[in-house]
């Protein structure tokens, strides 16, 4: 389910449409997009069909793009008309535009990584989840708040199964993987927004998703060339490639101890199908689509660059080893991924929904 902050951003029907028609062509994996939310495409949002997208995805907080939406009536029109679930991105701009301003002064251009968390700061994140939740409290909304990476916003989520809850929470692999001492070592990098932030944060992040109270574990995947991310903070963009290597990653938590098999399932797989309503997909059921990856357990895997099957061609894993490969996986019962390779012959298909 990728997101719209593309180029064109998608934020009306014919361009949803159009990235649609573009993976039906040569997507290996099958695929949904999400509808854009920006200040002036409310119409466009009250109108599209439940059955063309999983969701409308509102920036509460600036990010890769521009796709702000920072007028509070038009926010609060999105919240009570969208006929589909709302997810978000949640940090408040202001607060982030102040810290930048004072680390600006304070470095220049010169603003080392380290400093990226402090300026997307855990204020900025809770008050904006905060926000989130008051107006689906207020209007009913189905509300999914995406990329949890603080201990504080995590009260606001109630633990237990995602069958029934209106209110979601999702957070992503490297928040499982990474903490703010990595800034150090893999610098822009691991520039991200939400950034990164404390062992702290990442161990109650970890514990939240054993219980239930974050209800899916995904990707934040955004694949930037190395010479973009070379560049100084105010330039080198957010985000990083994730997909290849996420499983991989999660599953390290289960050899760690501190999450179950079943848990990783339900959270990468389970729970998206159900709260987005995907049909016959997301569970080993006879009648649904054969999606699946044979994982050997007792293979280790060292990740190196000259793998990379994204076209950014770096993976922030690079000389990481893991417990487990990835031995093959299948889409709609076909072989895309033999353990080396991918068969360029497999297509995809478009995501349905059941609403």
């Amino acid at each position: 389910m990728d997101m719209p902050n593309t180029r064109p951003p998608t934020l009306d029907r014919a361009a949803l449409e159009a990235k649609y028609a573009h993976a039906a062509d040569d997507s290996a994996v099958s695929y949904a997009y999400y509808m854009g939310a920006s200040n002036d495409n409310l119409e466009a949002i009250r109108v599209i069909d439940p059955l063309t997208t999983p969701g409308v995805k509102v920036f509460m907080g600036a990010s890769t793009g521009n796709m702000l939406v920072d007028n509070p009536d038009t926010l609060d029109g999105i919240f009570r008309d969208c006929p589909t679930p709302i997810i978000t991105h949640c940090e408040d701009t202001p607060m982030i535009d102040a810290l930048h301003a004072i680390a600006r002064e304070k470095y220049g251009e010169d603003i080392p990584a380290s400093e990226h968390p402090l300026i997307r700061s855990r204020e900025a994140c809770i008050k904006s989840t905060r926000l989130a939740i008051s107006l689906a409290q207020k209007h009913g909304t189905r509300l999914h708040v995406l990329h949890i990476s603080t201990a504080d916003e995590l009260a606001l989520f109630q633990p237990g199964p995602v069958k029934g809850k209106q209110i979601t929470a999702e957070t992503c692999v490297h928040f499982l993987h990474f903490d703010d001492r990595d800034h150090e070592r893999l610098g822009f990098l691991i520039k991200c927004n939400p950034a990164i932030k404390s062992a702290t944060d990442r161990e109650a992040i970890i514990r939240a998703l054993a219980e239930g109270r974050i209800d899916v574990l995904a990707t934040d995947h955004a694949p930037h060339l190395l010479d973009e991310k070379a560049q100084k903070y105010d330039k080198a963009p957010s985000g990083l490639p994730l997909v290849q290597f996420a499983l991989q990653v999660a599953l390290q938590q289960v050899f760690e101890g501190k999450l179950t098999l079943e848990r990783v399932v339900e959270a990468v797989s389970h729970a998206p199908a159900t709260l987005f309503d995907v049909k016959q997909r997301g569970y080993l059921r006879e009648g649904y689509a054969a999606d699946l990856v044979l994982v050997d357990p007792r293979k280790p895997h060292t990740v190196t660059r000259g793998e990379v099957l994204s076209k950014c061609g770096w993976s922030p894993f690079e000389d990481e080893t893991f417990h487990s490969s990835i031995a093959s996986t299948f889409v709609n019962g076909k072989r895309v991924w033999d353990g080396s390779t991918i068969d360029d012959s497999v297509r995809g298909q478009r995501l349905t929904f059941d609403r």
